[in-house]
């Protein structure tokens, strides 16, 4: 077996190495799939493997090598796609007992632009029912576990994906995010979390308005430049999505480059308390920041306006779907689906107009800014079955977690968490960078900037 070492590398190491014929994608997958077997047992990283599937991607992206044919961006590279993906011909449960018998019949757009690149499917990650707990626990699968201390969550939704990647048991992973659930596991297990701008990967062809838009599809890797790679290979439109976002240059080359001087905002500033720890290093990282010859200067955003918002259209996307047998249902979402027969189509027309003039509020503070600093979650990792234990304020005690992530769903802003600091008690603690409407080369250069210059 080669050195174990290959694991923890970043995929675009692992994609070179595959390309100059120094690494076999076949001697990879046998590798993660032997530390699958030894290690994920603890994390419940992966809820479905697809052995036979890797095998033959990664026969067919060695055949190409060998042939001297033209490679895709992750051609050989061993990936995770997250259970509430749709994988043609397995199974397509939302992370729920209701449709545990489900099968996909297309690849989800960004599944389809992942293949299409050459990457190597190892399986699918854990994530809580529908995605909408921040935690990965629910009634189908057991909880998925921080490799940094396994009695603490990896977050949510996409919790087995970070795990995994933290945990060396693929080279990237693909999760979706419809408030945070890229940014929060990202912050939790230590690895970086991107959230593309809206419209920037097509959310086709089984969805239009995914959670009204706030949804997309992204990236968990272990590097910014690898996050980088990923949205390029999965980045693209269908005709007849509602929102696009056109390409203009790959994304890599940004995080490869030294960001310009730029105008950094930051804030600390929530409607709930923030842990000091992750304060304190917010407040250092935009000295380093400043130190780096940017203009930081302390910005007072209003974040709070979205909550009622966020709540009305989370209810009305799980109220959408074809659920007969409630009793199967996590406690939460049976409560969200009963809730949601009493929002009507007026309800939620008027939630949306309101929210889209809230988030051309919150977006005129980048009039005056490039990038704004936060923290990414108000505190580290909680212990595992702490957080939205009680139905009647798990909301709540979600977006008090969440105040720094879920207002860029709302307005459609990319948004990247990288973990630059370790708490005293040795939880990761991740930063968040939020860039302008469809900037995600700004964010993806100062990131990268950070990363070698900050990061412990």
């Amino acid at each position: 077996m080669i050195d174990e070492a290959w694991a923890l590398k970043p995929a675009l190491e692992q994609a070179r190495a595959i390309a100059a014929k120094q690494l076999k994608p076949s001697d990879l997958v046998a590798l993660y799939y032997d530390r699958i077997a030894r290690i994920d047992p603890e994390l419940n990283s992966y809820v479905l493997l697809t052995r036979e599937l890797a095998e033959s991607q990664a026969t067919a992206a060695e055949k190409r090598v060998a042939r001297g044919e033209r490679l895709g961006l992750l051609n050989g590279v061993p990936i995770s796609i997250k259970e509430t993906s749709a994988l043609a011909g397995y199974r397509n449960s939302l992370a729920s007992r209701v449709f545990e018998k489900s099968i996909a019949q297309v690849d989800g757009f960004a599944i389809g632009r992942l293949k299409e690149e050459g990457a190597v499917i190892l399986g699918k990650t854990n994530a809580s029912e529908f995605g909408t707990r921040p935690v990965t626990e629910g009634p189908m699968f057991p909880p998925a576990r921080n490799p940094v201390d396994k009695s603490r969550t990896a977050g949510g939704s996409s919790g087995g994906a970070a795990a995994a990647v933290a945990a060396g048991l693929c080279g990237l992973a693909q999760g979706g995010d419809g408030g945070g659930s890229i940014r929060i596991p990202a912050s939790c297990c230590g690895v970086v979390g991107f959230k593309p701008a809206r419209g920037r990967i097509s959310s086709g062809p089984l969805f239009g308005e995914d959670w009204a838009g706030l949804s997309t599809n992204g990236v968990i890797a272990r590097t910014v430049a690898d996050a980088a790679l990923g949205l390029d290979a999965m980045s693209g439109h269908l005709s007849g999505d509602p929102y696009w976002a056109d390409i203009d240059q790959p994304f890599l080359p940004a995080a490869q480059r030294q960001p310009p001087t730029l105008r950094i905002g930051w804030t600390v500033d929530a409607p709930t308390s923030v842990d000091p720890e992750v304060v304190a290093v917010v407040e250092s990282t935009a000295k380093a920041l400043a130190r780096l010859g940017h203009a930081v200067t302390r910005v007072t955003p209003d974040l709070a306006q979205f909550r009622p918002l966020i709540q009305t259209l989370a209810v009305t996307a799980v109220g959408s779907l074809p659920i007969e047998r409630t009793e199967l249902l996590d406690p939460l979402n049976r409560l969200m689906f009963e809730a949601a027969s009493s929002s009507t189509a007026v309800d939620y027309l008027q939630t949306l107009t309101q929210l889209h003039q809230q988030a051309r509020k919150l977006i005129a503070t980048w009039d005056r800014i490039d990038v704004l600093l936060t923290p990414t979650l108000t505190y580290p990792a909680p212990k595992i079955g702490t957080l939205g234990q009680h139905v009647e304020t798990a909301s709540a005690e979600f977006l008090d977690w969440l105040s720094f992530t879920h207002p860029f769903n709302c307005t459609g802003q990319p948004a990247i968490s990288v973990p630059l600091a370790m708490s005293r008690s040795g939880l990761p603690i991740g930063i968040q960078l939020v860039g302008g409407p469809r900037d995600e080369y700004t964010i993806l250069s100062l990131g990268a900037q950070l990363e070698a210059t900050v990061s412990s």
